[in-house]
């Protein structure tokens, strides 16, 4: 309350009102005690001049023995030309100053000495005014019968209690005045307060939306004054403000949803090292450090594995002979390896407003995931080697077996024939091995001929577990086959997905021990897909090793027979040819416990909606 406007436009006209008054009515008492006092010297003066009547008729009345009473005479037939009444009077003193005869013989018996009483009766003559309000007096010397030693003084003297009340009733009079004033200058203040607070309340109210962040209100002011013209520049500010805070904004979103379309992980620090921004890939790779603010430009570095460090509010190399590929702002470094991911990470300086006062030097990441790529590498040189291997180690048998034989031209028909039949086995081994590259290679490059058609998957399982009975009971296996009754064709390329059935059932049969027993078991889902079960158990797989089991040329060695041969494309070959009819394979073993493979088909595969006809 005590800071309001209100109440500082109320005091300072209360202020303003009192200060005049007090200054008036000190003015107008002053006033009427100096003309007061003044008329009185001027009206002594006038009536005590020498060459004057009454001067004249008092030095003739010092003749006389009685001159005391011959003077008050004098005195009192002057007495309406002196002012004589009951606050002025007269006295006839003798120059010791004792009161001889005088109008109020009370008070002549207590007369004071004052300043001209006593220059009177020193002989000089010299009336000047008191210079207080208590009294006005005149006192004059006047000789008896000439003689010079001998004489009395005429004193006049005024309480001035007329003065007095009539400054009283002056008094009286502005102190009413005041009071009408002041709450005259209340109710104007009122008004004064209210039109002058009022547009600025508004202002106020205006100023802390804008503060909230609310642009929409416009103030209302109606006046031209420089309150109106205050709201009329504040509701321009206003729309400045909002277009250009909606501008920043839409930057900002433009900027964040960049940002968090990216896939690469973009983090910012400032110059004293602290996350500036980031966004959703970064959140995933630095995961609860991020989240809680934990993470620091050097905890980067040490993340990231990258040859830098800071110094001061600048990154430098710590490593300066390492190789990096330099940039303008900054430096590129290729697979960073982070866990089980790799990244190639782009650093760079960037500049920054920070607290709206100055531009800073902060730095920015951009990790870009290259893992696919790292592996997809890896994978090639890998399939490079492997496929070295497994073409150089039948050739190099067909290369030693035609050695032989031509070196050894008498060689007997039956060694002959055991090399010759090396050779064709061998060969056998290279035709199976380039026909399924080849046929990777046509689903790689979408160029494999679909044979579409509808077909009962059950009839198909049977009649391959007929096929492969004579392998089955080469290792004296026993299958048992089990399926739902209601299980509906499905539409499919049937040679394909019999392919798969062979190769899954073809390693089933070769890694289970002999007299083991393969169980096959189709059930149909609510999905509308078809589901079959390869169950064995056999030797099974290790945990380890089952990811990678679909990998082209990855065969588990240190756990299978070594004598069990294949390729290491079979289950590659399935997986590509079960995933482009829209369905799935997966595999679940344990070591010393058997294998299960859980092969699922739609009934409906995709490839029915594709061109049939060769991909050329």
């Amino acid at each position: 309350m005590l800071k309001s406007l209100y109440f500082k436009i109320v005091l300072i006209l209360l202020i303003f009102i009192i200060a005049v008054m007090c200054a008036v009515g000190a003015i107008l008492m002053n006033g009427v005690t100096s003309f007061y006092t003044g008329e009185f010297a001027r009206q002594m003066d006038d009536c005590f001049d020498e060459n004057g009547l009454l001067m004249a008729d008092l030095i003739l009345a010092t003749d006389n023995t009685y001159y005391a009473s011959e003077m008050k005479a004098v005195l009192a037939s002057y007495g309406s030309v002196l002012g004589i009444d009951q606050y002025r009077n007269y006295y006839i003193l003798d120059m010791d100053g004792e009161m001889i005869v005088g109008s109020d013989s009370a008070l002549g018996e207590s007369l004071e000495i004052t300043p001209n009483l006593l220059a009177a009766i020193n002989g000089e003559g010299l009336n000047s005014s008191s210079g207080s309000m208590e009294y006005a007096d005149w006192a004059i010397n006047i000789s008896l019968g000439g003689a010079e030693n001998e004489g009395c003084i005429v004193y006049i003297k005024d309480t001035l209690e007329e003065m007095r009340q009539l400054n009283s009733i002056l008094f009286s009079i502005i102190l009413q005045a005041m009071l009408i004033g002041i709450f005259i200058a209340v109710l104007l203040s009122f008004f004064l307060a209210k039109s002058i607070s009022s547009p600025l309340q508004s202002l106020t109210y205006g100023t802390q939306l804008v503060a909230q962040g609310e642009f929409t209100s416009e103030i209302e002011v109606n006046s031209a004054d420089e309150i109106g013209v205050l709201a009329d520049n504040f509701n321009f500010m206003r729309e400045r403000l909002r277009d250009t805070i909606e501008e920043v904004e839409g930057e900002k979103e433009k900027l964040d949803t960049v940002l968090s379309c990216m896939r690469d992980a973009v983090v910012a620090f400032t110059v004293e090292g602290d996350v500036l921004h980031s966004n959703s890939s970064a959140a995933e790779l630095f995961g609860e450090e991020l989240e809680k603010g934990t993470l620091t430009i050097e905890r980067c570095f040490e993340l990231l594995d990258l040859p830098l460090a800071k110094l001061g509010n600048g990154i430098i190399l710590s490593s300066p002979d390492v190789l990096v590929e330099k940039t303008k702002d900054g430096f590129v470094f290729r697979d960073r390896i982070c866990g089980s991911r790799v990244y190639d990470v782009s650093f760079a300086v960037i500049k920054y407003i920070e607290s709206n006062r100055h531009i800073a030097s902060g730095c920015v990441f951009i990790i870009h995931d290259v893992t696919s790529r790292y592996e997809l590498d890896e994978s090639r040189r890998e399939f490079v080697a492997n496929v070295s291997h497994e073409l150089r180690t039948p050739l190099t048998s067909i290369k030693g077996a035609t050695e032989t034989v031509m070196m050894d031209p008498e060689m007997d028909n039956e060694t002959r024939g055991y090399f010759l039949d090396m050779v064709l086995t061998e060969s056998d081994r290279m035709t199976r091995i380039v026909s399924d590259l080849l046929v990777l290679s046509r689903l790689d490059n979408q160029r494999t001929k679909w044979n579409i058609e509808t077909f009962d998957f059950k009839q198909s399982v049977r009649r391959l577990c007929d096929v492969m009975k004579p392998d089955l009971d080469a290792h004296r296996h026993t299958v048992y086959f089990e399926a739902d009754e209601v299980i509906p064709e499905i539409t499919a390329d049937r040679q394909r997905i019999e392919q798969v059935v062979i190769n899954i059932m073809s390693n089933a049969i070769k890694y289970t021990p002999e007299g083991g027993h393969i169980d096959l078991k189709m059930v149909y889902t609510p999905q509308n897909t078809v589901v079959l079960h390869v169950s064995d158990n056999g030797i099974g797989i290790p945990e380890e090793d089952i990811a990678h089991l679909f990998e082209r040329f990855y065969r588990v060695e240190k756990s299978r027979n070594q004598d069990a041969g294949g390729t290491g494309l079979g289950l590659a070959i399935a997986k590509e040819l079960a995933e482009a009819h829209g369905g799935n394979i997966s595999v679940s073993s344990k070591v010393g416990e058997g294998t299960k493979v859980r092969l699922e088909l739609p009934v409906e595969c995709k490839l029915k909606t594709e061109d049939n006809k060769a991909k050329v």
